[in-house]
């Protein structure tokens, strides 16, 4: 019997558009493209890895783009730009804890940007705790981070379903024992999720 559900952030219950946010701050189009090649392409997500602080990702994005300094602090400090709630998510977190369901979040993210958009977030209240991969040094699909949240939690695998839009950490999460939705809408999800909440053997793809 399923009593947990699990969610990814990013792109499932945030919003995560990094080339919209750049636009907003007002940077010109060679920048924008810069700092998506440059950041936003692999160097964004190798930070999810790492334990280090806001001063620290900022020197590193200044080496990466000579020159852009000032542009680089400005990014920074309008981060949220990039983020924001989707108008759904706190709507269907509150119809499952009605349910009576524990919610975890398991997300790879930053330690310097979880600290600074988390706080724009209206649903964190609603969730009984999680595992950000800043933590462990380790992201999704490491097996080590679904057993963390096992083992910190108590939580049965068999018992949980995990929500996340990339297919390979939904794998992981079933190699670890987990039930697994793929994320693709709010109205698709949602409706899966409820046919498992209600079929408890069945299984997502």
């Amino acid at each position: 019997m399923i009593d947990t559900v699990v969610f990814d952030l990013g792109g499932v219950l945030v919003r995560f558009d990094p080339r919209k946010g750049l636009e907003d701050m007002g940077f010109s189009e060679e920048v924008i493209s810069l700092f998506m090649k440059e950041i936003f392409s692999g160097l964004w997500e190798a930070m999810d890895a790492v334990d280090i602080d806001e001063a620290e990702i900022r020197k590193i994005f200044k080496e990466k783009v000579p020159g852009y300094e000032k542009e680089v602090d400005y990014l920074w400090d309008n981060l949220p730009l990039v983020t924001g709630n989707f108008p759904y998510s706190r709507k269907w977190l509150e119809s499952l804890k009605k349910k009576g369901m524990k919610l975890y979040i398991l997300s790879n993210y930053g330690k310097a940007s979880f600290a600074i958009n988390s706080k724009t977030y209206n649903f964190l209240d609603l969730f009984d705790g999680g595992v950000i991969s800043y933590e462990l040094e380790k992201v999704k699909p490491d097996p080590a981070i679904y057993n963390t949240l096992f083992e910190r939690y108590n939580i049965k695998p068999e018992n949980a379903v995990f929500i996340d839009d990339r297919s390979i950490n939904i794998e992981g999460a079933r190699n670890a024992g987990m039930q697994g939705i793929v994320f693709t809408t709010y109205e698709e999800t949602s409706k899966a999720l409820t046919e498992m909440l209600s079929h408890p053997a069945s299984s997502c793809q």
